[in-house]
């Protein structure tokens, strides 16, 4: 009905409009040259509206004859678009499938429909890196590094192939140029991190690194090589304070008392670790200032006060003694000490020593000595200090390992030694 009703509105406006039209009085003349033309005024506007309306198709014709070429280019730039897409989305598929041929060949397709978009490089530097081309992936991150917006992404990709070729100087470089361009990542903070620990900056990585196991090796190899002495007092302090039972940082933290004059602090600290875990090195610290032998003595019992009954405790009384000439002391501890359960290769090594010094050269020594050197090549081994991931024994403690480079992974062990002995120094 509503559509009767608009026809008829139209109808009866376009009859008012032709009776309109027809109404005008008068005659337009034209003359064109040779030619003239002579009509009412009526036909002459209806001449002059088709007139228009045929300019109006023929603009319309040249212009939609002027737009094919950029019509043209048009659809093929969205044509290549939607291909470019559809190769992103299986770059993606084969590299979730851990196909690197097909992410390679797709990744190459991607960025020539694409052009180097940052999507498109890093896609091209991951199906690199996993069909090890690292050549092709580092183009591809330092392409990815020249685009303001996306340079991250590059500095990240050529950080990570750094460290995995454990080139750490460029490793330390790019990282600076990363958080130059990204500050303050979570990710960045820990790469950081570990770098400063594989460059054994130790300062720098306990200020990036948070909560952590191994803090206090941290300050300990801190301390060592901290050319400051109160700052690396602070270190060694920090160290004692982690783990207050750990023999090389009660030692690192006596070690710098005692080199500040005081003495008696660093006697404390090591009578107090005695105490917590007698070790032979805290005793090796405690005795090296005594005059003679017989001092000695009298300070591994002074000592040994707070713990006298544990093993380290006897073999320290027994060696002291032995070294003063009192060799029925040491017998006496070393007895007890294997009546309580102690078998290692030490204690019969001393009472070998003990037979040398009582019987000297006669044929009761020498069968006592043998006896004791027999019984000592089946004993239980001597704790000493180990790597626990690589089994490389040591000759001290250090805080990182220098065969397969772990950190804070040297413990004091009584598992069998290993064939070499690693000698490092702190």
């Amino acid at each position: 009905m509503l559509k009767v009703i608009l026809f008829v509105l139209v109808g009866c406006v376009t009859m008012a409009a032709a009776w309109l039209l027809a109404g005008i009085p008068g005659h337009v003349v034209a003359s064109i040259g040779a030619y003239t033309v002579e009509t009412s005024t009526p036909i002459a506007i209806l001449m002059l509206v088709a007139l228009l309306v045929v300019v109006l198709i023929l603009l319309r014709i040249v212009r939609g004859i002027l737009a094919v070429p950029r019509a043209g280019a048009g659809w093929r730039r969205r044509h290549r678009l939607a291909l470019g897409e559809r190769t992103v989305t299986r770059v993606l598929i084969a590299l979730a499938a851990g196909e690197p041929a097909i992410a390679r060949k797709e990744a190459r397709r991607g960025r020539h429909l694409l052009g180097d978009s940052p999507q498109t490089l890093l896609l091209v530097a991951e199906a690199a890196r996993l069909s090890g081309r690292e050549d092709e992936a580092e183009e591809a991150f330092r392409a990815l590094t020249k685009q303001k917006d996306a340079s991250f992404l590059g500095l990240r990709g050529l950080l990570r192939q750094a460290v995995d070729r454990r080139d750490w100087p460029e490793a330390l470089i790019i990282a600076k140029q990363a958080e130059a361009a990204h500050p303050g990542t979570a990710w960045l903070r820990q790469q950081r991190a570990e770098l400063a620990l594989q460059t054994e900056n130790w300062a720098e990585a306990l200020e990036l690194i948070g909560p952590d196991s191994r803090r206090s090796t941290y300050y300990i190899a801190a301390a060592a090589v901290e050319a400051d002495p109160s700052r690396a007092l602070a270190f060694a302090k920090q160290a004692w304070r982690q783990d207050p039972a750990f023999a090389p940082a009660v030692l690192a933290y006596a070690s710098r008392l005692r080199a500040a004059g005081h003495e008696k602090r660093a006697q404390s600290c090591i009578a107090d670790a005695w105490k917590r875990v007698p070790h032979p090195d805290l005793a090796a610290f405690a005795l090296a200032l005594e005059p003679d032998k017989l001092a000695r003595a009298r300070a591994g019992k002074r000592l040994v006060a707070g713990n006298p009954t544990h093993p380290e405790s006897r073999l320290l009384l027994a060696r002291v003694a032995l070294d003063a000439g009192l060799t029925g002391e040491a017998r006496h501890q070393l007895e007890t000490a294997e009546k309580e359960g102690l078998k290692q290769q030490r204690l019969c090594l001393l009472l070998a020593e003990i037979e040398e010094q009582e019987y000297g050269d006669t044929e009761a020594g020498r069968l006592a000595q043998r006896d004791a050197l027999r019984r000592a090549a089946t004993a239980e081994p001597d704790p000493h200090w180990q790597c626990t991931t690589c089994r490389t024994d040591h000759a001290m403690w250090h805080p990182k390992c220098d065969v397969c480079g772990g950190i804070g992974t040297i413990q004091w062990s009584s598992a069998v030694r290993t064939s070499g002995l690693s000698v490092v120094t702190v």
